[in-house]
C-alpha cells in the first residue's frame, strides 16, 4: 500500500501543499511571506526577553536602594557652633561701672555674654568649675584671638575653636604666666550673690574683637 505523503492545507485556496512547497506557494499565489512573519515573531520575542530583563535589574535595584535607604543611620556626631553665638545679654546687669551677674546664673555649662564697648561686642564667659567656684575668662585667646573663634566647653574643660588648645576650667580666671595660648583673663569680684566685672576691665579687651 502507497503511504499518503504529507501535505500542508492552504486555507485561503483550499488546496493541500507539499511542506517544502508550502512558503512559496503562500508567497506567489498568496502575496503573504510567512518566512519574513515568523522573523518578525522572533525578533519581537527577543526584545521582549530584553525588556523585561531591565525591568527586573530595575527593580531588583530599587528594592535594594530601598533596603538600604530603611537601614541607613544619620551621623550622631554634632559639630560645634561658635562659642561666641551663645550668649546671656538678659541674666547681667550694669550697675555704675560695672556688670553684674547673680551667681546663681553660674552654672557648670559655660554661659557667654556680650559687652558693647563703643560699637564693639566683647564677649566673655563664666563658668563654674568642680572646684565649686566661679571662673571667669575673655572668650578670646591671648595668642588667637585674630581669628575671633573664641572657645567651646567639653565637660570640664574648655577648649579653643582656633588652635584646639584644652584648658581645665578650675585653672581659668588667672592670668598668662606662661605665655602662649590661653583665655584671656579679667578680674572678677565675688560681692555676696553677684558676680562682679568692672567696665574698664572689658574696655581693655576691646581690641581682641575689632
Amino acid at each position: 500500500m502507497k503511504k499518503k505523503s504529507i501535505r500542508n492545507y492552504c486555507q485561503k485556496c483550499n488546496v493541500y501543499v507539499r511542506p517544502e512547497n508550502y512558503s512559496n506557494h503562500m508567497l506567489y499565489v498568496h502575496g503573504k511571506d510567512i518566512e519574513k512573519g515568523s522573523s518578525n515573531r522572533n525578533k519581537i520575542a527577543i526584545v521582549a526577553t530584553i525588556l523585561i530583563a531591565i525591568i527586573g535589574i530595575s527593580l531588583s535595584y530599587n528594592s535594594i536602594f530601598n533596603k538600604t535607604s530603611a537601614n541607613f543611620e544619620p551621623s550622631n556626631a554634632v559639630i560645634e557652633p561658635s562659642s561666641s553665638a551663645i550668649t546671656e545679654p538678659s541674666s547681667s546687669a550694669v550697675v555704675g561701672d560695672t556688670i553684674q551677674i547673680s551667681t546663681s546664673k553660674v552654672i557648670s555649662a559655660a554661659k557667654w555674654y556680650t559687652y558693647d564697648s563703643n560699637s564693639v561686642d566683647v564677649k566673655y564667659f563664666l563658668v563654674k568649675g568642680n572646684d565649686g567656684k566661679i571662673h571667669l575668662a575673655i572668650d578670646a585667646c591671648d595668642v588667637c584671638y585674630d581669628s575671633k573663634r573664641g572657645y567651646r566647653q567639653s565637660g570640664n574643660v574648655m577648649t579653643c575653636n582656633n588652635c584646639g588648645r584644652e584648658f581645665a576650667i578650675n585653672s581659668i580666671g588667672t592670668e598668662n604666666l606662661e605665655g602662649g595660648c590661653w583665655p584671656s583673663y579679667i578680674p572678677l569680684e565675688i560681692d555676696g550673690d553677684s558676680a562682679i566685672i568692672e567696665k574698664s576691665d572689658l574696655n581693655e579687651k576691646r581690641y581682641m574683637f575689632e
